[in-house]
């Protein structure tokens, strides 16, 4: 009797719980065989791809799973949006890198099988406004590790050597600078404002270039300390002091090579003419350089870390 009432009760349950879950499962698989995620959401996902990714993003499917993919602009690495829909659900999840310190937000939106233009320009609208403000509290909480503004606007640097061993995907790139002097490091970021201003860019364009801060913070240094030192040393004193540098060239080319670049990641012929330029003063020529940009793009695709 014990047994039979077990039974019923598992039999009720599988009725009331599993069987509709796997009801709605059947669902999705006929409805995404008709229309597939990317045209099911077009609006939603054109649209977070607008604010976003700036137009750029391209769609990832996958065929063992057509209710997932990932949207992804390869002139922003450090970005990826995944949508996942199930039992009429939808689920938007942003990976975002800063300095390699990995901001995941995720939101669930319930009951879209049937979304409109309406609801799909209302979803999108949510996800990009929480997400905006998780990737800004996320900058600003990196930043913070890298170094504290003070009342005229300027971070205020420890000067200490970034630990070699950490995890700390932060003080791994400062790591990189540990050999240089603080003057190695102001002519290091002023050598990548040489080179973006090269085809008459303002210093204003420059600070507004998306790698600039990311530059000036692992370098620990203030863009006023490089207009400064600009001032008093030139492009010549600039030369004079990265020449006595004694770490791998390698670490200074990939440094200050995003600037020759513009927002179409195209190079800017009087940009890449300064960027050998000032190579070749240092007694390298275009040939060692670019040799050794190619092993350094080889290394960073195999371990899969993000150029930019």
């Amino acid at each position: 009797m014990v047994a039979t009432l077990i039974v019923i009760l598992i039999i009720t349950l599988l009725a009331i719980f599993i069987l509709p879950f796997f009801r709605a499962l059947m669902k999705d698989r006929e409805e995404l065989h008709s229309n597939p995620l990317e045209k099911k959401f077009q609006i939603l996902i054109s649209r977070l791809n607008d604010t976003m990714m700036g137009g750029y993003g391209e769609i990832t499917t996958f065929k063992d799973d057509p209710r997932m993919l990932n949207m992804l602009d390869e002139n922003m690495p450090n970005m990826m949006i995944t949508f996942y829909y199930s039992t009429g659900h939808l689920t938007i999840r942003l990976g975002y890198k800063y300095y390699n310190v990995e901001l995941i937000k995720e939101m669930k939106f319930y009951n879209m099988r049937d979304a409109d233009s309406f609801r799909q320009q209302d979803v999108a609208n949510h996800f990009y406004e929480e997400a905006k403000i998780a990737i800004d509290a996320h900058r600003e909480k990196v930043n913070a590790q890298m170094g504290f503004k003070d009342n005229t606007g300027n971070y205020s640097f420890k000067n200490t050597p970034a630990p070699e061993n950490s995890n700390n995907p932060i003080d791994i790139i400062r790591s990189m600078y540990n050999e240089y002097t603080h003057e190695q490091k102001l002519a290091l970021a002023n050598a990548a404002r040489i080179i973006f201003t090269a085809d008459g860019s303002s210093d204003n364009d420059f600070l507004k270039h998306g790698q600039c801060s990311s530059v000036l913070l692992s370098l620990q240094v203030n863009f006023s300390e490089v207009k400064s030192f600009d001032l008093s040393k030139g492009k010549t004193g600039t030369i004079n002091a990265l020449r006595n540098v004694t770490a791998d060239m390698i670490t200074m080319a990939m440094t200050i090579l995003p600037f020759v670049f513009n927002k179409n990641n195209e190079p800017v012929p009087a940009r890449e003419n300064m960027f050998y330029t000032i190579f070749e003063s240092l007694g390298y020529s275009p040939a060692d350089v670019n040799e050794q940009i190619s092993k350094a793009i080889m290394l960073t695709q195999q371990f899969g870390v993000p150029r930019r």
